[in-house]
């Protein structure tokens, strides 16, 4: 690897059967499972996970209260949910919370945030990127084509050369192709 590369690499996602049984289940009982403190938020989680998918209104809410808890397992839960729910709120949230987060903490919710990511939020999620791009090696399954754009614009800023091994690039992309590449598309 060359000393200014950034090697893209993707994993192939687990399947998530989770939901599966829970598609039947009434929207009043996944809320009774959720709220249930007397489980661990593992157990709660597969509830929280088919609200979101259902896109229920107060999951948003909820996961502000596990954003804020002591326990790492509900964060993570939150992050989940947020990611599921998949809506202009969820995203603008974890926009703030990338802001919000220390430098670990913010590269777990960036490489959420980069699977949910639209175009109203690629300028706050450019500034967030531009403090954790490196050269080395970077995880981006999932992401939209958003994120990945801005990646390239990031990595064409601070000089670093896109080594693609995940097939979401066509060949390898250095600064100077992507100056090249802005160009002819304000050409057209």
């Amino acid at each position: 690897m060359r000393q200014n590369q950034l090697n893209l690499i993707s994993k192939d996602p687990a399947t998530d059967y989770t939901g599966m049984a829970l598609e039947d289940t009434l929207t009043e009982s996944l809320w009774d499972t959720t709220k249930n403190h007397t489980l661990h938020i593992i157990l709660r989680e597969p509830a929280l996970l088919e609200l979101a998918r259902r896109k229920d209104p107060g999951v948003i809410v909820f996961c502000e209260k596990l954003l804020h808890s002591e326990d790492q397992e509900c964060w993570f839960s939150a992050l989940k949910a947020l990611e599921v729910l998949n809506t202009y709120e969820a995203a603008q949230r974890l926009l703030i919370l990338c802001g919000n987060s220390g430098t670990g903490d913010r590269k777990i919710v960036i490489n959420v945030l980069a699977r949910v990511l639209t175009s109203s939020q690629r300028e706050g999620f450019r500034r967030l990127l531009r403090s954790i791009v490196t050269p080395g090696e970077l995880d981006v399954s999932g992401w939209t084509a958003t994120a990945l754009r801005v990646l390239e614009g990031v990595c064409y800023e601070l000089g670093i050369t896109i080594n693609d091994s995940t097939g979401q690039f066509t060949e390898t992309i250095t600064p100077v192709q992507f100056g090249a590449r802005k160009e002819s598309e304000k050409a057209s």
